[in-house]
Formats: structure tokens, C-alpha cells, sequence
């Protein structure tokens, strides 16, 4: 296979958009080469950026992932949160949050590379740390506390508990996989009584 060629497309004009365009053509070569095969030199010829510029960006093929990882992540958070918007109630929002994630995250171009098998364990390590793992709460979480302010205090945790059940059922979807519709049902089932559960206990001790 050959190696990318360099992107198309004007100069970049500023730091920003040179770093922009580096994690893009970084999780681009990732994609297409894999980890391992993939370059600095690579990930420079396909941002059309010269590798002197690249390394005063960034000092190593981890960090532009990380970064390019960080960016995507971000931006499907606010992706998520505005899904929820859509729908009028606390329970409506919890469950199309879920099923969002369950359905788009593994189709997304980039963040899909967190279910590869060769980059797994360092994508998930990072992807699932505390920091990324507060701002994330933080974005998904406040469509669902404007509803229901008294969950403001559980942000985290209501975050964390749909995350990991959206996880599981992204790495062991069984028959949920392509039912969306059963996927809605569990959701309904086993998952919003603990969160409602846990507004109801918050509003008690305030």
C-alpha cells in the first residue's frame, strides 16, 4: 500500500490550524497504515507541513494522536449533548444520549479507533482517563441536570454510569448490536431507575 500523499489545499495561516491539520492527517495515516507503520515523516507529507514545523508542535507520534483524539472526543461530546436537546424529558434524554453514542461512536471515523485492536489499550487508557472522562460528564451530563437540576451534584457519576453501559454495549452489543428498539427497552428498564433514583436522593439532602 502506498504511503499518503500530501493534503490538498491552502497553507496553513496560524498555529492553530497547523496543529488542526496535523492530528487530522495524524488519525488519517493511523487509520489507513496502523500505528506502528505510520511516520512523523508520513504524518507531515499528508498535512502538506514541513516535519521541522511538525516537531515544534509536537514531539512525538503519541502526542498528535492523543491530540487529534482529544479534539474528536470534544467535539462528539457536543454532538451528544445536542442530540439530547431534541427530546423534552429527563428519561427521553437519558436513553437517546445512550443509543447515540452506542450507534454513532463506532461509525465515527476517528474515534473508532479506540476499538481497534492495535491501539485499544492506549486509546482507551487515554480516552477514559479522569480529565477526559470529567469533560465529557460535563457536556453529556448538563442536558440531562436542565431538566433536573437536583442531579447537578452527581454530574460525574450519572456520566460515568452511562458511559460505561454505552461501553459495554458498543464491545458486547449480543443482540443489541442492531436493536435499537430492545436497546431503548434495557435502557428504560435497568438504567433509568438508578439515575432517577439517584436526583430523587440528591433533592432529599439538600
Amino acid at each position: 500500500m502506498s504511503k499518503p500523499l500530501p493534503a490538498p489545499g491552502n497553507q496553513p495561516v496560524n498555529s492553530g490550524d497547523i496543529k488542526n491539520r496535523l492530528c487530522i492527517a495524524a488519525l488519517d495515516c493511523i487509520k489507513r497504515y496502523g500505528y506502528e507503520k505510520t511516520t512523523m515523516g508520513d504524518i507531515a507529507a499528508r498535512a502538506g507541513i514541513a516535519r521541522p514545523t511538525l516537531y515544534k508542535h509536537f514531539k512525538s507520534k503519541q502526542a498528535i494522536l492523543f491530540a487529534g483524539i482529544d479534539r474528536e472526543a470534544l467535539a462528539f461530546a457536543l454532538s451528544v449533548a445536542e442530540q439530547a436537546r431534541q427530546f423534552s424529558t429527563l428519561e427521553e434524554r437519558i436513553i437517546e444520549t445512550i443509543v447515540f453514542v452506542v450507534k454513532e461512536m463506532p461509525r465515527h471515523p476517528y474515534l473508532s479507533l479506540i476499538f481497534d485492536q492495535e491501539m485499544s489499550a492506549t486509546l482507551r487508557e487515554r480516552a477514559f482517563s479522569d480529565e477526559a472522562t470529567a469533560v465529557f460528564a460535563q457536556i453529556t451530563s448538563r442536558p440531562m441536570i436542565e431538566i433536573c437540576p437536583s442531579l447537578a451534584n452527581e454530574e460525574i457519576e450519572i456520566a460515568e454510569i452511562m458511559s460505561r453501559f454505552a461501553l459495554s454495549m458498543m464491545l458486547f452489543p449480543g443482540r443489541y448490536g442492531k436493536d435499537m428498539s430492545g436497546l431503548r427497552r434495557l435502557i428504560r428498564k435497568r438504567v433509568i431507575p438508578g439515575l432517577v433514583q439517584m436526583g430523587l436522593a440528591s433533592s432529599l439532602t439538600e
